[in-house]
């Protein structure tokens, strides 16, 4: 009996044949050595998309019938809040917990430097002189809110704040109550970008 030495393997001769006695110790390096690697770039993977949707994504759930009929009780959103600027038309989440004790959503009419009133007789919102075409309320908009955008009443949207309104215009808080007004854009999140639950409402904005 005697051993002979094959690309690294100790083979046992015998007279009816070979037998492996030993070990790959080269390739069981390289195979732990590739192992360690993948399993270092897996969890590398996973902290590098926990902290992207720490800093860049929130979760919301939206809470009450104000966004009919956009959005739906219950509705779980994802919001964009990294370097976020309010734009006309977005759908926003706003920190109103001093006044409301919770986080509210709402989409936004006009931003800073638009003009923009509401005709309650006629159910029209104008931004720059322009009535909004809103095919996106639940109903035309009969609500007062409690006066704090007075009918015809032509405001001016100073810097760094925002108008929003409620997609069920007539029931919903919004910047028409004085609890609400014009919103800080400190105050707002950011922007909602999809519904990710339920399944069957699931949709990017």
């Amino acid at each position: 009996m005697f051993y002979e030495k094959y690309g690294g393997i100790f083979m046992e001769s015998k007279s009816n044949g070979l037998i492996i006695k030993g070990s790959m110790d080269n390739e069981n390096v390289s195979r732990s050595v590739k192992e360690t690697f993948e399993w270092g770039s897996s969890l590398f993977f996973a902290f590098s998309v926990c902290f992207f949707i720490t800093i860049f994504i929130m979760f919301f759930t939206v809470s009450g019938e104000s966004m009919l009929p956009t959005l739906h009780d219950g509705d779980k959103l994802l919001i964009n809040k990294f370097m976020y600027t309010p734009q006309k038309g977005d759908i926003v989440t706003i920190d109103s917990n001093e006044r409301l004790n919770k986080n509210i959503v709402k989409r936004v009419i006009a931003t800073p430097g638009d003009t923009f009133k509401i005709d309650y007789d006629n159910h029209e919102v104008y931004v720059n002189g322009q009535v909004l075409n809103e095919d996106y309320i639940y109903e035309p908009t009969v609500s007062r809110g409690d006066g704090a955008i007075p009918n015809n009443v032509l405001i001016t949207v100073p810097e760094g704040h925002v108008i929003v309104l409620g997609d069920n215009r007539n029931h919903s808080a919004d910047s028409r109550y004085s609890v609400i007004g014009l919103v800080s854009h400190n105050k707002i999140y950011g922007r909602a970008f999809a519904i990710n639950w339920p399944l069957d409402r699931i949709r990017l904005f």
